[in-house]
């Protein structure tokens, strides 16, 4: 996606870019994976970082178990600064730093190629801009090589994101001998399989979508929360409702809503709990029934035929297939891009607050104009 001051703030985008996802996954993570075979190191990492900032890291923290499972790599998702700043000085020679960034100009994540390469650690860059800033201080580039919809809050980018670093995972785990050439094959086929949950989960889910958006009161708090590789898709959630409506949503991890959310809970609050199947399915439960005793109003994420975890919420967003917890955040981050679409067009909000030259220029300065130091700091 095209990030720059000349942006066109159209609503019909950020709709293209859901829609624009199931496309996506018919083709693109093959593509990504055959260039993730051709392009990446032939030698194993013996340690794997996820880096990025804001959804890009989002979906390594959504990604880190796949990677771990597949690979039995020790693997990290970590925020831009976080790494380049501290983890990177402690980081094993030879790792990956998969530096993930739509834009290429992230600063902190160019930092963070930078400083790894310094280190010995091996940057590569996953991005739309072959020639950005990012791409030209990694050792490897992955493109995304999508067909750009226009700007608005990212979603066909998240999800080229995400399943770029399930390729990386899989050609990780061809290198490491933990899949063979067939089995890594068949996994491709199955995240690119996700095409149809991702499709069917987008016209089931927008009717509920829809009248959650037109319901729920513009100043009402909204708490998302999910755990495992959907601790990532809640910060996702999270994100698109702040970029969407400038709504301050909270994204947090599933058990820590009990210790911290669950206190701000009460009738006029509305939590959002993703709970595919899975490791911790039991524990969303649990927590749903928490939200309706001290009178909020619970939603649930759960797979269509999950009525257990239904008769626990008000609304449900119900998810097609996605049966394997390691790929669940591919169709399970689509109910909450239609949510937050639908809450923002129906409160006539301006994404990202951007009809504020001010503000859009303050935030690029922030994220695309900050300084690099000559290295990074040590204490």
């Amino acid at each position: 996606m095209r990030v720059d001051r000349n942006v066109e703030l159209k609503w019909e985008n950020m709709l293209k870019g859901i829609a624009a996802q199931v496309g996506w996954l018919r083709s693109g993570p093959a593509a990504q994976f055959e260039k993730a075979r051709l392009e990446l190191p032939q030698e194993p990492p013996s340690r794997i970082y996820l880096i990025g900032c804001g959804d890009s890291h989002y979906c390594g923290l959504a990604t880190r178990l796949a990677f771990e499972r597949w690979t039995g790599i020790p693997t990290e998702a970590l925020e831009s600064l976080e790494f380049s700043r501290y983890a990177v000085d402690h980081a094993p020679a030879g790792s990956w730093a998969v530096c993930v960034s739509n834009s290429g100009r992230v600063t902190r994540t160019v930092e963070a190629a930078m400083f790894a390469r310094r280190r010995g650690i091996v940057p590569i860059a996953l991005t739309y801009d072959r020639k950005s800033l990012l791409a030209q201080n990694s050792e490897v580039t992955l493109d995304f090589g999508y067909e750009d919809v226009g700007f608005g809050p990212g979603t066909l980018s998240y999800m080229a994101s995400l399943t770029g670093l399930y390729a990386v995972a899989v050609r990780a785990a061809e290198l490491a001998n933990t899949l063979t050439h067939q089995a890594a094959d068949r996994q491709v086929a199955a995240i690119a399989a996700e095409a149809d949950a991702v499709d069917a989960t987008l016209e089931s889910s927008r009717p509920v979508a829809t009248q959650l958006g037109e319901s729920v009161p513009a100043g009402a708090p909204v708490h998302i929360i999910g755990g495992g590789p959907n601790y990532g898709t809640a910060l996702f959630g999270m994100a698109k409702f702040i970029e969407a409506a400038a709504v301050p949503a909270v994204g947090q991890e599933l058990e820590e809503w009990a210790h911290e959310q669950y206190f701000c809970t009460r009738p006029g609050t509305y939590t959002v709990v993703i709970a595919p199947p899975g490791a911790a399915t039991d524990r969303a439960r649990e927590q749903l029934r928490a939200v309706r005793d001290v009178g909020g109003t619970a939603i649930a994420i759960c797979a269509s035929d999950d009525s257990e975890t239904s008769t626990l919420a008000d609304h449900v967003l119900p998810v097609a297939g996605s049966s394997d917890e390691a790929v669940s955040p591919i169709a399970y981050c689509a109910p909450l891009e239609l949510f937050a679409y639908h809450f923002a067009v129906n409160k006539g909000a301006t994404m990202l607050g951007f009809d504020d030259a001010n503000r859009m220029e303050v935030n690029f300065r922030q994220i695309f104009g900050s300084h690099i130091p000559a290295e990074n700091r040590r204490s």
